[in-house]
């Protein structure tokens, strides 16, 4: 968040997109990027709200339970393939209140080994679907309509000289 508020304060030209998580954190840093004053050029998102978060695996004091994650604990790796070999099933602990937001925060169990798994793959595993990318793609898609967002806010056709009038 201190990144985004003294690129604000700057005035940076660049087309610039603040990505945070979908967890309690993430959605608290959202919520305070909303107050600055940001130029056009500049915009926040969240990682999106996914259905099948609503419905995920989450420990805390009462046990394994079935909870609603999206902006409490739906942090980047939640959007890998969560069905890689070697592990428990996936699952969030739960792991902090937010006083400010009134939930709690969580953190996916064996998180780094999710990032791990990613990061070996290749274009070949990936092009021949053995590795799960449709939450992934969620988020690029995401990006890219954001980013698309910032380039037609900007866009000023009047700007453009024409060599061949008509």
């Amino acid at each position: 968040m201190k990144f985004a508020e003294g690129l604000a304060k700057i005035d940076v030209q660049n087309q610039i997109v603040f990505v945070f998580d979908n967890d309690a954190e993430g959605l608290d840093a959202h919520q305070r990027l909303s107050t600055l004053p940001l130029s056009a050029n500049m915009r926040g998102i969240m990682l999106p709200e996914l259905e099948e978060f609503r419905f995920f695996p989450a420990e805390g004091p009462e046990g394994l339970h079935t909870s609603n994650i999206n902006r409490r604990a739906a942090t980047i790796e939640c959007y890998l393939d969560l069905n890689v070999g070697g592990y428990p099933p996936a699952k969030v602990l739960w792991t902090n209140y937010k006083k400010s937001l009134g939930t709690y925060q969580g953190a996916l169990d064996y998180k780094e080994s999710y990032s791990k798994e990613f990061l070996k793959q290749s274009a070949t595993t990936l092009a021949q679907g053995k590795y799960d990318t449709r939450k992934i793609e969620s988020v690029l898609d995401l990006l890219i309509a954001e980013c698309k967002a910032i380039a037609l806010d900007q866009w000023d056709p009047a700007s453009i000289e024409l060599k061949h009038p008509f």
